[in-house]
């Protein structure tokens, strides 16, 4: 996924939104809901609006992106123990460690627990209880304060080559311009589509961006999860190195013009969006227009793990902190820790550990993260240069 951060002399907007719809108001996993997602690629549920845990979220919400501010390094929060996205000038655009105790913001485990939530889960999921499921990632996006800031156009999903999904370390998914043919593309789609179709049905979890405050970062192309792409949607997906390396497409994106049918989720605080990650999808944020939105959700437990641990992604890897799992506020919580905790390990490596911006504090001297061997012999090598 591309990154690209400037400076904009006019404030970017988007020129088609997506708004909530009053046929969605009744709660949980309706019929119509449903059928929108299915359709569409998204629904936008209002089910969390005035509800008491919003303002507060939102505060802490507020607290940690302040926190993260380049400047304060980890004066105010100790965000080595957590995982920051950041832009090229250093500026958080998403934020994983919430729930670590270092955090200090104990309501994002609390919410995450609550009655509320719960009760949303368990009606989108088929009568899932809080014994059942397994850990879920949580993170907080953020808008850079100084630039403007937007994602390449992507799917979630891994359209091409082995089809695994994405690992932040290093490319497990075929790479090479075979990994990009047509042929090798078509079967990739057809797993996707039959995926779409079991999700819809099973709904073994839910994921959802839960608005803190009003926001419309999240750019999407409605119905791109369930059809062919265009040739044009080709061209704006296929990366310049495949395409240099002789991958054949139709060049038609300038890069920088809106998609074809592209909207705007334009969400109200308190309202959520839950979608389809084969969406043709962005983000796209300004200075002027505050981001405050929580990814969060649960997944259902698949049942005892009686294989090998692999390697945590470094996204993750802080969530295997057992200083993780004391701070959560229920049994059932730490249950659902260990369940997620067992088919994980914690690489070897800085690279399997940290964003850039840690490693970098790390290799000029300062002990961070998980402070053991590793993190002190790095530490160590800066003082002798």
């Amino acid at each position: 996924m591309d990154v690209n951060e400037s400076q904009a002399t006019e404030t970017y907007r988007a020129n088609a939104f997506a708004d909530f719809n009053p046929e969605h108001s009744a709660p949980g996993a309706t019929q119509e809901r449903l059928d929108h997602l299915k359709e569409h690629g998204f629904v936008i549920i209002n089910d969390f609006v005035d509800n008491p845990w919003i303002p507060i979220l939102r505060d802490a919400g507020r607290r940690v992106t302040e926190a993260c501010a380049p400047e304060n390094k980890y004066d105010v929060i100790d965000c080595s123990k957590g995982y920051v996205h950041r832009t090229g000038q250093e500026q958080p655009w998403a934020i994983r460690g919430l729930i670590h105790p270092a955090f200090g913001e104990s309501c994002f485990a609390e919410f995450h627990g609550s009655t509320p939530f719960l009760d949303f889960v368990d009606s989108w999921c088929h009568g899932v209880q809080p014994e059942d499921l397994t850990f879920s990632g949580m993170l907080l996006w953020a808008n850079p304060r100084t630039h403007e800031n937007k994602l390449g156009w992507h799917r979630d999903v891994t359209w091409w080559g082995t089809g695994k999904s994405y690992f932040a370390q290093r490319e497990v998914r075929g790479d090479g311009p075979e990994a990009y043919s047509e042929e090798v593309e078509r079967i990739r789609w057809k797993e996707i589509r039959e995926k779409n179709a079991k999700n819809i049905e099973q709904r073994n979890g839910v994921s959802m961006f839960l608005a803190l405050v009003d926001e419309e970062c999240h750019e999407l192309v409605p119905g791109s999860h369930d059809r062919w792409r265009t040739p044009f949607e080709h061209d704006v997906l296929l990366p310049k190195s495949m395409k240099d390396q002789g991958v054949p497409h139709t060049p038609s994106w300038n890069g920088t013009d809106p998609l074809p049918g592209q909207v705007a989720i334009r969400l109200r605080a308190g309202e959520a969006l839950i979608r389809n990650g084969a969406t043709i999808h962005t983000g796209h944020t300004v200075p002027e227009r505050e981001r405050n939105t929580l990814s969060i959700g649960w997944s259902k437990w698949g049942g005892e793990f009686t294989g090998e641990p692999s390697v945590t992604d470094v996204r993750h890897a802080w969530q295997l902190d057992p200083d993780v799992r004391e701070a959560l506020p229920h049994e059932w919580m730490k249950t659902a820790w260990d369940r997620w905790s067992e088919t994980q390990k914690l690489g070897d490596t800085l690279e399997d550990r940290y964003t850039g911006f840690d490693i970098n504090h790390i290799k000029s001297g300062m002990v961070l993260g998980w402070r053991g061997e590793l993190e002190r012999q790095a530490a160590a090598e800066a003082e002798v240069v």
